[in-house]
């Protein structure tokens, strides 16, 4: 579907009917990357973003030369979703980059967003450190480099070792499906170059660049129910991180995670997915009630 704000066509996958959610993938990722959570989710619309550039979505026509353009169009993305798909009201699922945006949208769009659901560390918040292999993408240089060399089973796996998976890996709970599936993304769209490309540099050699750090004065305007269901092996950033970022936060509640890592979905898809249903169900038969009033209207697509 055509974005008008931002004026691009991006991709979207729809599974189930019920309250709208709207999952907002990571860095150099798809929303391919929430299709196994999305299955246990019941009783919900769940709406699947490609960010522009990612997945199947039309890369962006200019690149943001700072952290404030960065910011402005995070707080358009998810409105110009809604506005495109005529839903007024939604709830939103994040991890990592799309977290930076959800809490940008409900800083800037509150009366559009139910509740919030973020999964693991946050750009936006500070960090420990990056895993090396990230870091590398902080030199121009060596991040296009990166991006020359074929991708293979080998080197996702090395990937989702890095992010704190070591432990569903050895276990067999991330599906050979899964990785084959993020092998195909890396090989066959430009995802992750049009994420180099489209800057600005997040992250540096060195580590974060402290200037996309959300300041607290933006985290208390949201008033917007958050839920942080963060990995205890986030390498990221684990539970003292965790435990001062959402202070700032009026309404959220955290819970961290034993033994998972960076995608706590990945770790166990089923107790994510029953957290995630627990928190938005407060909410449930008001967002039913707009649900069935649009669908009477016509406007539902």
């Amino acid at each position: 579907m055509r974005l008008p704000r931002i004026g691009v066509t991006v991709r979207v996958q729809e599974l189930g009917q019920g309250p709208a959610v709207v999952f907002v993938h990571g860095g150099s990722n798809s929303g391919t990357s929430w299709a196994q959570l999305a299955a246990q989710l019941s009783g919900f619309r769940c709406v699947m973003l490609d960010r522009p550039g990612c997945g199947l979505s039309d890369p962006l026509d200019a690149r943001f030369d700072d952290v404030k353009a960065l910011g402005t169009f995070a707080e358009a993305l998810i409105v110009d979703v809604l506005d495109a798909m005529q839903i007024n009201k939604a709830h939103l699922v994040a991890t990592s980059f799309g977290g930076y945006m959800v809490l940008r949208t409900a800083a800037a769009h509150p009366e559009r967003i139910g509740r919030m659901v973020q999964l693991g560390w946050t750009i936006g918040a500070p960090t420990a450190g990056f895993p090396l292999i990230m870091r590398i993408t902080g030199v121009p240089a060596l991040a296009w480099l990166m991006t020359a060399v074929p991708p293979n089973e080998r080197m996702v796996r090395m990937m989702f070792r890095s992010i704190g998976l070591r432990q569903a890996l050895d276990a067999g709970r991330i599906s050979q499906e899964l990785i084959d599936a993020y092998v195909a993304l890396l090989r066959d769209t430009d995802t992750m170059r049009n994420e180099i490309k489209t800057g600005p540099r997040i992250i540096k050699l060195w580590g974060m660049n402290n200037s996309v750090l959300l300041p607290k004065t933006l985290l208390t305007t949201i008033r917007t129910p958050v839920y942080f269901l963060w990995g205890q092996e986030d390498p990221f950033g684990g539970e003292d991180i965790a435990r001062e970022f959402v202070k700032a936060l009026p309404n959220c509640e955290l819970e961290i995670m034993p033994g998972a890592g960076h995608a706590v979905w990945l770790d166990d898809p089923v107790q994510v997915a029953n957290t995630i249903a627990r928190w938005l169900s407060d909410t449930t038969d008001a967002m039913r009630t707009e649900h069935r009033e649009v669908f009477a209207e016509g406007t539902e697509v």
